[in-house]
């Protein structure tokens, strides 16, 4: 599989979906996953071991446990491979009662960078205040900004030096 694929996949499975400004929830799947791309290429060319496009794969998918009816076990069937398999269950909450900050400490324990990167550039695009009501912008720049400082810190500790 690759990134065209999981694009594929993605725009099926959120077709119709919004965000809280109203705006096709796929245009958020497009910016995470060029972010994504960015920082994959930049850790690259630094020498980290990375999979560009395994993880412009689960950034593209990143969302589809958490908001569609699709399961990891369909990812699997389709044919992704289980790094972008590992990510996406990196990056999707759970039922357990773990608070945002817990779940994000659980990602940088995990020490997958590119599920890092991923979760970087989706804070990063949920924060935006282009992308919520008014009233709302503050409220999201402040939620995401404290998880944002965790996960640049995580990538560095990992040899991450890029944007």
């Amino acid at each position: 599989m690759t990134s065209a694929d999981a694009k594929a996949l993605a725009r099926i499975q959120h077709a119709g979906q919004v965000d809280e400004a109203g705006e096709p929830f796929i245009e958020h799947l497009d910016r995470v996953a060029a972010a994504a791309e960015i920082r994959a290429r930049h850790a690259r060319q630094a020498g980290l071991s990375t999979d560009v496009d395994a993880i412009v794969q689960a950034a593209w998918l990143h969302d589809v446990v958490e908001d569609t009816p699709t399961t990891a076990e369909d990812l699997r069937a389709a044919g992704f491979a289980e790094p972008v398999i590992e990510m996406v269950q990196l990056l999707t909450p759970s039922d357990d009662g773990r608070t945002c900050a817990e779940r994000v400490a659980a990602l940088i324990a995990s020490g997958n960078l590119g599920a890092i990167l991923i979760k970087l550039s989706d804070d990063e695009d949920n924060a935006d205040p282009y992308r919520a009501q008014p009233e709302e912008a503050e409220r999201l720049e402040r939620r995401y900004a404290a998880s944002m400082v965790r996960l640049r810190k995580a990538a560095a500790a990992l040899g991450y030096t890029g944007p």
